[in-house]
């Protein structure tokens, strides 16, 4: 079986599960979030609005003391923009996002970055929705990646290609478990 044919395979079971738990609560991966050093220490983070199934960080994106930055999808790429409370607006796939005049941020000024994903392994592996739009995001920001994830979206080993991008931590519905190994 090829690595496509597995990562395919995933994503078809996981799929199943996320069916079977359509509104699982986030507040355990929330409350692990905020109290990493990681966090605490970071000015400027990069979070995302939720698809369906994606662990929901609405509510870390209002809290006091630090700069969000949401992806807006432009083409094959994500934009780095400056979250504005009350200017989102719907976009790829439904997503909400940032308005496309909202501020740009460089890569370079991020510190922290919170990954969605499809599924997740121990050892820091993310697999994605296959498109490679945070793979080529990630590529571009030296700060601390952080997977989040239910516990029904960690396998045993997610298949990584050359072009993706593993996490540092990973968050499984609050256990803090190290990445990249």
């Amino acid at each position: 079986m090829s690595t496509d044919d597995i990562k395919r395979e995933i994503r078809r079971r996981i799929k199943a599960l996320r069916e079977a738990d359509p509104h699982p609560d986030p507040s355990s991966i929330i409350n692990a979030v905020v109290s990493l050093p990681e966090w605490q220490n970071a000015g400027t983070v990069m979070l995302y609005c939720a698809l369906p199934g994606e662990v929901d960080l609405a509510a870390l994106m209002d809290m006091p003391g630090r700069k969000v930055v949401l992806p807006l999808v432009c083409g094959d790429d994500l934009l780095l923009k400056e979250y504005v409370p009350g200017r989102l607006v719907p976009g790829y796939a439904g997503i909400m996002e940032p308005a496309a005049d909202a501020p740009d941020v460089a890569p370079s000024s991020i510190d922290l970055v919170i990954v969605p994903g499809v599924a997740f392994d121990r050892n820091g592996g993310r697999l994605g929705r296959g498109k490679g739009y945070y793979d080529r995001t990630l590529s571009k920001i030296a700060a601390v990646k952080i997977g989040v994830a239910f516990s029904w979206q960690l396998v045993e080993t997610v298949p990584m290609d050359a072009w993706d991008r593993p996490m540092d931590i990973l968050i499984v519905d609050g256990d803090v478990i190290k990445g990249r190994k």
